[in-house]
């Protein structure tokens, strides 16, 4: 069963930001399976990467590093998940992938996040914005398992 599914759009503007999304989980559920994709991982406006880059070496590297754009080509968006049960931390992924599954039950959960009882509820996926260089468009999907 779909419990809960979203497309939408991060902008640079929300760089180094966290999107909290809420959902509710209802009795039953047994495990959830999280499906999310963000797309595109790179920017390609390589004259507005060098941009960044160079804004970027200035403010973190300052005169003491002598850095070139070039070096850190190319760049790439990282919007990344972590879960909240009810309020509780549940785990965090934070992974490269642009395209990931994870899944949480009872007896397993995908690496980074914490098995345990699924508990109804509200629930909230965050996506953890690491690095927005240009619009990203994103899904998520969380389906239920209903016990049997």
């Amino acid at each position: 069963m779909i419990i809960f599914e979203k497309a939408g759009r991060v902008l640079p503007r929300k760089d180094k930001t966290n999107i909290p999304l809420e959902f509710t989980v209802p009795e039953g559920i047994e495990k959830l399976m999280i499906d999310y994709e963000y797309s595109p991982k790179t920017l390609e406006d390589e004259e507005k990467a060098e941009k960044l880059l160079a804004e970027s070496i200035e403010k973190y590297l300052g005169d003491e590093y002598k850095a070139e754009p070039q070096e850190f080509m190319p760049v790439k968006n990282l919007i990344t998940l972590s879960l909240d049960d009810n309020g509780v931390y549940r785990g965090a992924a934070h992974r490269q992938a642009d395209k990931q599954h994870h899944e949480i039950s009872r007896d397993f959960a995908s690496p980074g996040f914490v098995k345990g009882e699924i508990h109804s509820g509200k629930w909230q996926v965050v996506l953890n914005v690491h690095c927005c260089a240009c619009d990203v468009n994103y899904t998520i999907k969380v389906a239920g398992e209903e016990s049997k």
